[in-house]
């Protein structure tokens, strides 16, 4: 059994930890496995993290908040918009937006690979849909707000709302689960903005 600093094990902890999740999937990775191939004891490794999760949650967790404080700093250029009755700049957002959630991804690609493939067993197994749950509020929020402004646009259901974010962050992750690369996954999202942005567009009378 190999000794070292502290940090250094931390690190081969979050290697090997890493490496097992991405080849095994979460509940399909054994700890006594893990531990063995970072060179520690079980009893070694809740020194590093009280959990398997946790150190799961540590590998993803980051990627996570960052998505999220995009989608916020997002929200507020739309709802500025709408405020200002600068609708057509929504789908100006809407495109800048998906191409720097593309280049985010590809930043943090691992950490959406075990998100998207790799979580069942966890907290985060129901990471894609928290998103989706996440991006519709936000979306009912703003045509309250255009409501408010007296714009005219037509009523869909929650569920209507759900199904289509749905396919279209489907469209976007597909490019991690599938390894496209960078450069031909900004090329689909030119594609996808004109597709996703007639269709909202026709749906909403806008």
């Amino acid at each position: 059994m190999g000794y070292g600093t502290y940090e250094t094990t931390h690190e081969n902890v979050i290697k090997s930890g890493k490496r097992l999740f991405m080849q095994n999937g979460y509940e399909r990775t054994n700890l006594r496995e893990l531990c063995k191939e970072a060179g520690i004891t079980t009893g070694s490794f809740y020194r590093h993290f009280a959990s398997k999760e946790e150190l799961f949650g540590y590998l993803v967790q980051p990627a996570i908040d960052g998505l999220y404080k995009m989608y916020d700093a997002s929200k507020e250029l739309c709802f500025d918009s709408i405020e200002t009755e600068r609708i057509k700049e929504l789908w100006k957002i809407s495109n800048d937006t998906l191409q720097n959630l593309v280049d985010f991804i590809y930043q943090n690609f691992d950490s959406f690979k075990l998100l998207l493939e790799c979580a069942d067993g966890t907290k985060y197994s129901s990471f894609v849909n928290d998103v989706v749950t996440m991006e519709v509020q936000n979306t009912l929020k703003m045509l309250d707000v255009m409501h408010e402004r007296g714009i005219i646009v037509k009523d869909l259901c929650e569920n209507e709302f759900h199904m289509l974010s749905h396919a279209f962050l489907s469209c976007v992750f597909e490019s991690v689960m599938h390894n496209y690369g960078r450069e031909d996954t900004l090329a689909y999202v030119h594609t996808m903005v004109e597709f996703f942005n007639a269709g909202w567009q026709k749906v909403l009378g806008l």
